[in-house]
């Protein structure tokens, strides 16, 4: 009789332990999975975010540098270089500490460009002052170095062009750039 009884113990225990999870398991269980759903769709949501964030800095960026790339073409193929606004096609005017604007003259016409405000502007012969540069782009620091201008000397005339500032609206999001570029006049100076 004793082995019988033996053996219903061992048969109660071992079928109370095939009966299921306990509801302090259960809810472990259930607090760990919120948990890590939590931080990976946190993960993802961030992923999304610097996605969205990359593809707006760069549609700005290419922007600006196309902007960039057609103030290059019209002073590389330009000539009377002018360090200021003037409007008058022929005048020259070197400065090696910096100006503000600058004017070259591009298939007869004189082509300004000047910072106003935080954008970099325009200006085409007689025209009004247009905006070259998006909105999103905030340009800090504009400067024209023009060297070499006058006829007289044998040397090429090149103007060097430098800006800083940043893109992106708020602190967190804002991406500085700072460019600097060597332009020389490619019709021969002679």
């Amino acid at each position: 009789m004793k082995n019988k009884s033996n053996n219903l113990k061992f048969f109660d225990v071992h079928s109370r332990s095939k009966r299921g999870f306990t509801l302090v398991e259960m809810l472990i269980a259930v607090t760990l999975f919120t948990i890590i759903a939590f931080f990976s769709i946190g993960a993802i949501l961030s992923i999304f975010d610097a996605n969205r964030k990359a593809r707006s800095s760069k549609t700005v960026m290419d922007n600006f540098n196309f902007a960039v790339e057609n103030m290059v073409r019209n002073v590389r193929f330009g000539d009377h270089y002018y360090c200021g606004d003037s409007p008058d096609t022929s005048s020259t005017n070197d400065c090696s500490s910096g100006g503000e604007s600058f004017s070259v003259t591009f298939d007869g016409v004189r082509i300004i460009y000047m910072k106003n405000g935080d954008a970099i502007q325009k200006k085409v012969g007689a025209g009004n002052y247009e905006n070259i540069t998006s909105p999103d782009t905030i340009v800090q620091n504009l400067k024209f170095y023009v060297f070499n201008t006058a006829s007289s000397d044998d040397k090429q005339p090149y103007v060097i062009i430098v800006i800083q500032g940043y893109v992106g609206n708020k602190p967190s999001t804002q991406t500085k750039f700072s460019i600097q570029t060597l332009i020389s006049q490619r019709k021969l100076d002679l």
